[in-house]
């Protein structure tokens, strides 16, 4: 590699007072790029031999303490890029001259300053859910370099895959957690540093040496019978009822529990032929929701807005917190002998409405559409339960199928 050299001269492009811009070149090998100093002189006082200003009065010095200025930061600059070991040329210096170098940021630095601007973004982009999520996994990181280093921050420049594997361990043994947490850890944690890569502040990927992969397991969903148990369930407790009903909804329309909190009055909408539909967006994913109400969701949905249970301004359902609906689903299902009822939450209700949908036969499209999924894949993957009996049923079609087929043929 040449090394830079730099020179100034007199750019023969006068302003309106007849004066003429002092500009650097700087020059290595064929490459060459010129910097603008800001200053101007008289064509008569510029010393083209030694490049600087003639004169003793203060304004030339000025001028010429202003040159060595200039002329000082470009050699620092360059001296910066060489002790880097980056390829430069003189646009390279010139940038680094007008912009200055990036600031080498921490890591809980900058995902401070990623979580400030997400913060900004809610809720026209983010929820304060997945803000709470981000700012955990920060906190988790920030615990663990506490740990790996004894230092309050290390710098974005020093993770490197070993990193990730030792947090990676030290997350599991500390905080007891399972592995898609990890994983979903991770997941957000690689996608603030991805930010950061697209904005200049991080060179390359840290982890490449680092693999993870989501467990995926059939969630937890309610067959029939056991729908039919909470049906059949008889309640005294108001509280009960109410949160029977809004589970059940959520089982007979396939919305998630935030996307019920939400529904506002003009989101129940009528059609022409007298059909009551939910209409409106996924908090998560902003997708479109558009569900036809079977009678059994008309059923809740009249207890629910019977007028027994407070309904807030606004809004077209007595929702509660999922904090409460959870811990009185497992109530439910304990009462209504539903096998291990611990493990029955809200969110079993969306994957039992699969259940139902797949039980009868409805193409897999459809089951989409109503659980508003972007893609089908995300249906076929968490939401599409077969049981035994549907096996069972579906392979005794195919045996019929292949013995009518199986016909010999007629003697002639």
């Amino acid at each position: 590699m040449n090394n830079p050299k730099f020179s100034f001269f007199l750019r023969n492009k006068p302003n309106t007072e007849n004066l003429f811009p002092i500009v650097l070149t700087i020059t290595m090998g064929k490459d060459r790029t010129q910097v603008f100093t800001g200053q101007y002189v008289a064509k008569s006082k510029w010393n083209a031999k030694t490049k600087r200003v003639k004169g003793h009065d203060q304004e030339t010095k000025t001028i010429n303490d202003t040159l060595v200025a200039v002329a000082t930061q470009a050699r620092q600059v360059s001296n910066e890029l060489l002790i880097s070991g980056m390829p430069f040329n003189p646009n390279t210096i010139k940038e680094k001259i007008k912009y200055g170098f990036k600031k080498n940021l921490g890591v809980v630095e900058a995902y401070e300053i990623f979580l400030e601007r997400m913060k900004r973004l809610i809720p026209s982009r983010y929820t304060k859910a997945t803000l709470l999520k981000y700012t955990n996994t920060k906190e988790r990181v920030r615990e663990f370099i506490k740990h790996y280093t004894r230092r309050n921050d290390i710098y974005l420049y020093e993770l490197d895959t070993q990193f990730m594997e030792d947090f990676d361990t030290w997350i599991r043994n500390t905080y007891k957690v399972n592995h898609n947490t990890v994983y979903k850890t991770y997941q957000r944690f690689t996608r603030f540093l991805r930010q950061e890569i697209a904005r200049g502040n991080l060179e390359r990927y840290p982890f490449v040496d680092y693999k993870i992969k989501m467990e995926v397991k059939e969630g937890r969903y309610l067959t029939f019978q056991e729908i039919q148990s909470l049906e059949n369930l008889e309640l005294d407790l108001p509280k009960l009822i109410q949160t029977r009903s809004i589970f059940l909804l959520s089982v007979y329309c396939g919305m998630a529990f935030i996307d019920l909190y939400n529904l506002k009055e003009n989101d129940l909408f009528q059609d022409d032929d007298g059909m009551l539909w939910f209409k409106t967006y996924r908090q998560k994913s902003k997708s479109r929701v558009s569900v036809p109400l079977i009678s059994n969701a008309i059923k809740h949905v009249k207890i629910l807005r019977s007028g027994e249970f407070e309904i807030k301004p606004g809004k077209l359902l007595p929702i509660k917190s999922n904090v409460h609906l959870n811990y009185e689903i497992k109530q439910l299902a304990s009462a209504a002998k539903i096998k291990e009822p611990d493990t029955v939450t809200f969110h079993c209700a969306r994957r039992s409405t699969s259940s139902l949908l797949m039980k009868a036969s409805i193409p897999l499209q459809v089951l989409q559409k109503i659980l508003s999924h972007r893609s089908l894949a995300t249906s076929l993957q968490f939401y599409s339960h077969t049981d035994d009996e549907m096996v069972k049923k579906a392979m005794i079609e195919l045996d019929e199928r292949l013995e009518s087929l199986n016909v010999p043929p007629k003697e002639k």
